[in-house]
């Protein structure tokens, strides 16, 4: 597994390509359940060259995956009520992007 995760590492169109399917599938199993953004962490970082840059990764996964949800209800016109539900939003942005960061934790298990 980790020659194959090499080989895509050294290419650059191949990083890519995995970071965009990586994310596809993430975001994909995250609509299903929150565990979603733990397994999208996870994904996104193993492409990374380094735990550093996987834990990077998984952040910036989690934020997609808010800003995705955000994107949701902007255009469902309810953005502004969701905006003033402090704790509740809190608590909305923290679970995506802790979860994803936890699984950007994948990278230095390699």
């Amino acid at each position: 597994m980790t020659a194959r995760l090499d080989v895509v590492r050294s290419d650059p169109t191949r990083r890519w390509s995995a970071y965009a399917v990586a994310a596809f599938v993430g975001l994909t199993l995250a609509t299903v359940h929150p565990l979603g953004f733990l397994v999208g962490g996870a994904l996104v970082s193993l492409p990374t060259r380094n735990w550093r840059r996987g834990l990077l990764a998984g952040l910036a996964f989690g934020v997609l995956g808010w800003l995705a949800f955000a994107a949701l209800l902007a255009a469902s016109g309810s953005l502004g009520r969701y905006l003033d539900t402090g704790r509740l939003l809190a608590l909305s942005v923290a679970i995506p992007v802790l979860a994803s960061l936890v699984g950007g934790l994948a990278r230095a298990l390699d």
